[in-house]
């Protein structure tokens, strides 16, 4: 198991390529002040992107939406990124998770597959957002 930070490297390297491999331009940012990983650009459309890592955990994907450090909890706000990209090495799998989705909340679980009650509300399919390109062009 990698440690942290090299689960966000890992995770940052996946999403530019897959961004790459869908055509759009891919900016990093210089230095570690700022609350997004990378910068997507197609057709002059630029989104700022939080890259997350992500395991599964009985069909269940968690996203953190906020970062943290020894001393402060801080949720993501949209002044500051556009979009989420949650990767999970485990289905070589990213799911671009738009603003308007999380809502205030402190993490966001996806789920890969019906809960067994087969209950709706309030939950969030992993599939509606995976490989969601057309969300970083608009």
């Amino acid at each position: 198991m990698a440690i942290t930070k090299q689960k966000g490297d890992i995770a940052e390297a996946f999403v530019m390529y897959l961004l790459k491999t869908q055509g759009f331009n891919v900016l990093i940012p210089w230095g570690e002040d700022t609350r997004y990983d990378i910068v997507s650009e197609k057709n002059g459309i630029f989104k700022r992107i939080q890259v997350k890592y992500v395991s599964s955990n009985n069909g269940v994907l968690d996203v953190a939406i906020r970062s943290s450090n020894n001393y402060n909890v801080k949720p993501y706000t949209s002044s500051e990124i556009d979009i989420i990209a949650a990767f999970c090495p485990l289905l070589n799998k990213v799911y671009f998770l738009p603003l308007n989705i999380i809502k205030n909340r402190r993490s966001l679980k996806l789920r890969l597959q019906q809960s067994r009650n087969q209950q709706k509300k309030n939950v969030v399919m992993a599939v509606q957002y995976e490989s969601r390109f057309d969300l970083l062009e608009r």
